[in-house]
């Protein structure tokens, strides 16, 4: 799935990104090195390809022709039935110099 690196919102799957599209939701540029699957910010330049040219600022468009679109994963919350919910105590929390007293009573 192709999620904006900005704002995490979905995108619609396409071929190819063009260079000036934006996203959607929060108009942050998608044809850029942050939504790219090359992308690691832990390497030099942070670009895993060693024949892009450096690109200054990895959150504005570029013109890279390396660039492919990062396919995320997103987990689903797992459908289970009825979960069990534990009452919830009406009584305040302990304090610590409570919950070290209570070590010792009998």
């Amino acid at each position: 799935m192709r999620v904006c690196f900005h704002c995490r919102a979905e995108l619609a799957s396409r071929e190819r990104v063009p260079f000036k599209e934006l996203c959607p939701k929060c108009e942050a540029f998608l044809h850029c090195c942050r939504n790219c699957r090359l992308y690691s910010p832990d390497v030099h330049h942070h670009c895993l390809s060693t024949t892009t040219e450096f690109v200054p600022d990895v959150e504005r468009a570029n013109y890279c022709e390396e660039f492919a679109f990062r396919e995320i994963e997103v987990e689903k919350p797992a459908k289970t039935k009825a979960a069990k919910k534990e009452p919830q105590s009406t009584s305040r929390p302990k304090t610590a110099r409570e919950k070290f007293e209570s070590l010792f009573k009998d």
